[in-house]
């Protein structure tokens, strides 16, 4: 672990060389940096950045991806939620914003898919179309041509894709979480991948919270979520990458704490750290004859509150800590499978805006809502700086 008094140092040098203001201190990059070229993208690279933030300024919201630049991020991740509807069609218009301006600035680009309105199984729909997922034959049919639009659409700026996001969660999940009915999806958007442009990447999809309790009406917890895939896949190649959305809850002070993991088997419970549930992870694909398959960490962080209040609200100098220790141990031979991975959140979300998530949600910001960088963007930027540019 750092010595908290090297810890403070570092922060405190790198506030000062990193002015990530509220007002006119620094001038915004330009967008023209180190542009990539179509079929270009950088290296994987374990300093991806997450730049969605419930916020209701389009100002702010216009600074996140030169702001990502600038704190060394080399990937960004944008989801199904970029996706609008005009005139009852699906557009693109959005996401074609961002992806384009991404990519002028040199970031690579994931995506997640979601669901579409034209191929909704639950009925009521419900009001968010990106959580509900296809399920009859039907709707499946329709969200295949809808996935394959997609790729053909983005074909030359974006390859790689994480197949949902968290479909282990009841609230992403619409009408109850199933993995008989994931398994489906995603062998359906397998085909379309390898017959769309076999060159894209899929990714199985980024599942989180291995601690969830049997019987949770919030879903059912990464492992036993993850073997019931894999057992309906029956060994089928149906993904190119596994995506883990890694976080811990409570939150710990440090990725070295222990915390429960629920185990398939048993079901047993285990108290482990965070690297050994990344591991245990892995090994679940290993075990079901996927060898040991590249992960990427769309999603994974650690809070900092101005004013800490228990677990679920550390300090700023906790975060800055876990942000450390998560390096270390990614830059680990122990977890050499760790091919990219994604912090979240670049900022924190708007005080009072309206959002699905828990509370503690909205400070997993490296900066705080108005771009004001708190001491863990100064630990990310050092980390990323000194990371080489193959990632």
């Amino acid at each position: 672990m750092l010595n908290r008094l090297r810890l403070a140092a570092i922060a405190g040098l790198g506030a000062l060389v990193l002015v990530v203001a509220n007002g006119a201190t620094a001038a915004a990059p330009s967008d023209e940096l180190a542009p990539l070229s179509a079929g270009q993208e950088p290296a994987p690279s374990l300093f991806g950045i997450n730049t969605g933030t419930y916020d209701t300024s389009q100002a702010r919201l216009s600074r996140d991806l030169p702001t990502a630049k600038r704190l060394g991020a080399r990937w960004v991740h944008f989801t199904g939620d970029s996706v609008k509807y005009s005139r009852g069609r699906v557009s693109f218009a959005q996401l074609d914003s961002e992806v384009d301006r991404a990519l002028r600035l040199g970031l690579g680009v994931v995506i997640s898919l979601g669901g579409i309105r034209g191929a909704c199984s639950v009925v009521p729909a419900p009001s968010d179309p990106v959580h509900c997922p296809p399920t009859s034959p039907h709707d499946l049919s329709v969200y295949a041509a809808y996935v394959r639009k997609l790729l053909l659409h983005f074909a030359g700026r974006v390859v790689y894709y994480e197949s949902w996001v968290e479909p282990n969660h009841t609230s992403m999940w619409a009408g109850g979480v199933d993995p008989a009915q994931y398994a489906t999806l995603l062998e359906t958007e397998y085909r379309v991948f390898q017959a769309t442009d076999p060159q894209d990447k899929l990714m199985f999809a980024g599942v989180a919270d291995f601690g969830i309790e049997d019987g949770s009406p919030s879903g059912i917890a990464v492992l036993p979520y993850t073997q019931q895939v894999l057992d309906d896949l029956h060994g089928q190649i149906a993904f190119d990458l596994v995506a883990l959305h890694a976080y811990r809850y409570p939150p710990s002070l440090s990725p070295d704490d222990l915390g429960w993991t629920h185990f398939p088997a048993g079901p047993v419970w285990r108290k482990e750290n965070w690297a050994a549930q990344l591991e245990a992870y892995e090994q679940e694909f290993t075990a079901h004859g996927y060898g040991q398959p590249r992960m990427w960490l769309t999603e994974f962080g650690w809070p900092g509150n101005a004013a800490p209040n228990g677990d679920y609200y550390p300090s700023l100098e906790a975060q800055a800590t876990d942000v450390a220790e998560a390096y270390q141990a990614l830059e680990s031979p122990a977890l050499s499978f760790v091919q990219a991975a994604f912090w979240f959140n670049q900022r924190d979300y708007e005080p009072g805006t309206p959002n699905p998530d828990p509370g503690f949600f909205a400070h997993y910001g490296l900066l705080f809502n108005d771009y004001a960088a708190k001491p863990a963007a100064a630990i990310f930027e050092r980390y990323a700086s000194a990371a080489p540019s193959s990632g």
